[in-house]
């Protein structure tokens, strides 16, 4: 199967894809470029939300702010298949998994470049929110990062 045809993320099929190679850096550029791809064609295009909270001396929150930058991300059921986020105990009602970018240029955030954390927040066209849980790997070729997976919550159970 070419990894183009590949519509849903298959961590086996990528680490064999991607993994079980050689490094040179024409690969890890055409590795990044083909991820990117799949989960631009596959994905959504939704609002990273980051909270910046800040405090006063005495170490209480005085505000938060919230900046926004558009992302493009894959946003999957977690399966039987995903053993590690089974173990880690995170297959629960309202998660998910997601894959990201390694980093998103400012060409596709709007401000700077950005690289997904724990806490972030995402919202869809549809204003469906979930907040990433846990970074669950971040596929690398020899030591530079291909692609980023995560738990994301739910956070409007509402809808």
């Amino acid at each position: 199967m070419a990894l183009g045809q590949i519509t849903t993320f298959d961590n086996a099929y990528l680490d064999s894809a991607y993994f079980d190679t050689e490094y040179d850096t024409n690969f890890l550029t055409r590795s990044r470029e083909d991820v990117q791809s799949i989960i631009i064609e596959n994905g959504i295009f939704a609002t990273l939300i980051r909270q910046t909270e800040t405090t006063e001396t005495m170490g209480d929150v005085t505000d938060i702010s919230e900046t926004e930058y558009q992302i493009f991300v894959s946003i999957q059921d977690i399966t039987k298949k995903d053993r590690q986020i089974h173990e880690m105990g995170l297959a629960v009602p309202g998660n998910s998994k997601a894959f990201f970018f390694h980093e998103y240029p400012a060409v596709i955030t709007g401000e700077t470049s950005l690289i997904v954390q724990v806490g972030d927040i995402i919202r869809d066209l549809d204003s469906k929110t979930w907040r990433i849980e846990q970074i669950i790997a971040e596929r690398k070729i020899e030591s530079l990062e291909v692609f980023r997976s995560a738990v994301i919550k739910k956070i409007d159970l509402d809808q």
